[in-house]
């Protein structure tokens, strides 16, 4: 006998009475637990279906969730940042531009393989999202300086040159409540070393080459694109053509090569995302 359909069988046919009493006792044992078992089981299976289903929707529920705080997040930044940057009307669209050019030259380093012991498959987006906190700074800066209508004096570009500082020491005090958000780190990355040059020769400390965090380097090519094309109180904006000629003279000293490289593949890209985001 030796499953329980036997069983059955046995107890439907009466050959169960001509058992011993012990041996009875001992196969009606053997089979409660062999039911116990199969319905242990098929509960467990049944558990563990119910539980994928639910951590399956769960998984949705979240990404949604944090999708639209994300999104939220995003928004609040930009309009910050435009506050601040409202004291200068020429800016414009500066920040969305600047994010959608940082967010290019890096889907490009992915693609392309570049720089891939930094660069990943997130990188893009959350470049994009910190961009926007690069000249944070400039909120603590005197507007005497700031909307100055001509070139700055060697003392007050000194003073200009204290927004980087100012917008990673903003940005420090905030990420120490959070140290483990990378949006933060890149702001604070951005904001401290986005004027450093390729060559060293940039500010605040002087760094080169790939001592530079590579976020600040990709960032430092994308806002020297949108200066040179758009007006600013001391100046005309350059056209396209011409910006790209400025930025090939500084490959290797002011821009780090690779990244120009790849700009260079895509500039006609650079001027559409100017003329879709610019402000009428």
């Amino acid at each position: 006998m030796n499953s329980l359909d036997d069983f059955n069988a046995a107890l439907d046919s009466g050959l169960l009475a001509t058992y011993s009493c012990e041996h009875a006792t001992s196969l009606l044992n053997y089979f409660a637990d062999h039911v116990d078992n199969d319905i242990q089981t098929d509960l467990f299976y049944e558990l563990m279906a119910r539980y994928a289903y639910i951590s399956k929707h769960l998984e949705v529920l979240v990404a949604e969730k944090v999708k639209a705080l994300t999104a939220s997040q995003t928004a609040t930044i930009h309009a910050l940042v435009k506050a601040a940057e409202a004291r200068d009307d020429d800016t414009g669209a500066h920040v969305e531009r600047t994010a959608s050019y940082c967010k290019l030259i890096a889907q490009q380093l992915w693609t392309n393989g570049l720089y891939k012991d930094i660069v990943d498959e997130h990188y893009a987006e959350q470049i994009a999202m910190a961009s926007p906190l690069h000249d944070v700074g400039k909120i603590g800066i005197p507007d005497a300086i700031l909307l100055k209508p001509g070139r700055l004096e060697k003392d007050e570009f000194a003073v200009m040159k204290t927004h980087a500082t100012i917008g990673y020491d903003t940005l420090s005090g905030v990420e120490g409540l959070t140290p483990e958000n990378t949006f933060l780190k890149f702001g604070m990355e951005i904001s401290q070393y986005h004027h450093e040059k390729w060559d060293g020769s940039g500010y605040m400390k002087g760094l080169a080459g790939e001592e530079i965090p590579l976020s600040a380097r990709i960032m430092a090519l994308a806002d020297v694109y949108d200066a040179l094309r758009s007006k600013r109180i001391y100046k005309e904006p350059f056209t396209h053509d011409r910006t790209v000629e400025i930025i090939t003279e500084g490959r290797g000293s002011h821009f780090d090569p690779v990244i120009v490289d790849v700009f260079l593949a895509n500039h006609q890209q650079f001027n559409a995302i100017f003329e879709r985001l610019s402000k009428v």
